[in-house]
């Protein structure tokens, strides 16, 4: 009978120890064997393009420290705070030991972010934080990368001869804090002077979109057009391109679209932001993470560098 109840309590203890090794988290620190998923806001934008290349960058080069990471790239087809939510939940039944994530809003995936925190799995934020604390944050001050674009657009104009008016804003969807944060440094740099920000109009992502906004802003009488991210600032290109009269435009994102407009002149300059590094800063810091190490929730300004004609061709791809 001792013998029947010790293998039965063999067998238990067996059961419970390959049902606790399936839920767990796959990572042990030190193993340098890691799952790790990006989740960005959508697949649109070239921007997150090149933040997966970042990551993939680092990635390779762990690889040659010994490291073993299997990778897996999310992204909504549009902005849409459901579905990155869905994302974070199938990153963490994918068994993701940390995710690197930016967010469309920065509360709204908070209680997803919460829920997969306590079951071990790490966050890292690149782009766009939630208020959810994370281990760490690779991102662009974005108020003050949109004051430096409100700068640059001052100038412009003054060099245009244009002393005052009304500029047009188009922004990516309502609730995009990293572009709220833009929109507020720009409107902050125009404080003080004669030139007027219009209401701010949401082309959803989309650059025809962005293009209509902006062409019905100029024939409401707009002297420049403010573009919040890529699309936007295509959208905006495209519309001044159109216009009868000459149109001034300042945007952000570097694409091959927003050069081909700052080469033609249409577009006078736009906020280059530095993906790949915000990408590769972020898988870096994973395995510090995952190896035991402790980054306090630190936050690294990636920063910006603006793109006009004479620097335009240093951009390129």
């Amino acid at each position: 009978m001792r013998r029947k109840t010790a293998w039965g309590l063999f067998l238990l203890i067996l059961a419970c120890c390959i049902f606790c090794a399936g839920c767990g988290r796959k990572y042990v620190a030190g193993s340098k064997d890691y799952n790790i998923t990006l989740i960005t806001m959508d697949q649109m934008d070239v921007h997150w393009v090149k933040v997966n290349a970042g990551v993939k960058k680092a990635i390779s080069e762990a690889k040659d420290k010994g490291y073993t990471i299997h990778y897996n790239w999310y992204a909504p087809d549009v902005k849409d705070n459901a579905k990155q939510i869905e994302q974070i939940d199938m990153a963490a039944s994918n068994g993701s030991d940390l995710i690197i994530i930016a967010v469309n809003s920065p509360t709204a995936c908070n209680a997803a972010l919460n829920e997969v925190a306590k079951e071990g799995t790490k966050i890292i934020y690149v782009d766009s934080p939630a208020t959810f604390p994370g281990e760490a944050t690779y991102a662009t001050d974005n108020y003050a990368a949109g004051e430096q674009a409100g700068q640059k657009m001052i100038q412009v104009l003054t060099d245009a001869g244009i002393s005052g008016g009304m500029i047009g804003i188009v922004s990516a969807q309502a609730g995009v804090q990293s572009c709220i944060d833009r929109v507020d440094g720009f409107c902050k740099a125009l404080e003080g002077t004669a030139y007027t920000p219009s209401e701010v109009q949401y082309s959803e992502g989309d650059t025809a979109k962005a293009q209509e906004l902006g062409t019905n802003m100029i024939n409401n009488g707009a002297v420049a057009l403010f573009g919040a991210n890529e699309a936007a600032c295509v959208g905006c290109g495209n519309a001044a391109k159109d216009a009868r009269d000459k149109i001034y435009c300042v945007g952000f994102d570097n694409s091959s679209a927003s050069r081909t407009l700052v080469k033609k002149g249409i577009v006078q300059a736009f906020m280059a932001q530095k993906p790949e590094l915000m990408g590769y800063g972020a898988l870096t810091a994973a395995l510090q993470v995952l190896d035991g190490g402790n980054l306090n929730g630190e936050v690294t300004d990636t920063g910006v560098t603006v793109v006009t004609s004479e620097n335009v061709g240093d951009f390129e791809d």
